[in-house]
């Protein structure tokens, strides 16, 4: 499967397999906007109120989150970094999942997939691992020898069966500062060879 840096062509349906275009209730995948900042912040918000009860403070989750991550992504994309690539899903112009990558991250681990996260009503359909594979395919665009990085919080453990799933390497566990104030354990998992995860 390949993808291109601005669009994508192919459309998918639930199942994830590539379907004509006159076909409905499939998503387009094409890198994000500045004009998305709001969708972006508002779905990753809404995502770490889902997944992250008991991992961040209920305070925050209730009445910060959704600020912060305005605040975040406005930033992102006003004054975004060279080696920043962050892709949608979208259904009928509704972003439905979105992930942001940093090509040339760390010089072990190679890039970091910093987010990743989809819509509660498409998550198990294959858009996530779509979002991973288009990542990964832009950054063996920018270094074809680089590798593919994450943190995830040790709690998560229905992310951490779906990295597993998609070939992920546990690598190292570690204690972090998290953006509510408080600390979490987290898991690197990595992978060295970014092809594997593009051919998944």
């Amino acid at each position: 499967m390949k993808y291109t840096r601005d669009t994508f062509a192919l459309k998918y349906t639930s199942g994830g397999d590539a379907v004509p275009e006159n076909c409905h209730s499939m998503i387009t995948y094409r890198e994000a906007l500045l004009a998305d900042a709001d969708a972006i912040a508002a779905l990753h918000a809404r995502s770490w109120q889902q997944h992250y009860r008991g991992i961040l403070r209920d305070a925050y989750l209730d009445r910060e989150v959704e600020e912060d991550r305005r605040v975040v992504w406005h930033e992102r994309f006003q004054h975004p970094k060279p080696t920043q690539y962050v892709v949608v899903a979208e259904e009928e112009g509704v972003i439905n999942g979105f992930a942001c990558t940093y090509a040339q991250h760390d010089p072990q681990w190679g890039a970091l997939l910093d987010n990743l996260h989809v819509s509660p009503h498409w998550q198990g359909r294959g858009v996530g691992r779509a979002l991973m594979q288009a990542s990964a395919q832009w950054v063996k665009q920018q270094e074809k020898e680089e590798g593919l990085y994450l943190w995830v919080f040790e709690k998560n453990t229905a992310a951490r069966a779906f990295y597993d799933s998609v070939g992920g390497t546990h690598q190292e566990r570690a204690t972090v500062d998290n953006p509510d104030g408080g600390q979490g354990v987290v898991f690197r998992y990595v992978w060295p060879d970014v092809t594997s995860l593009i051919n998944e």
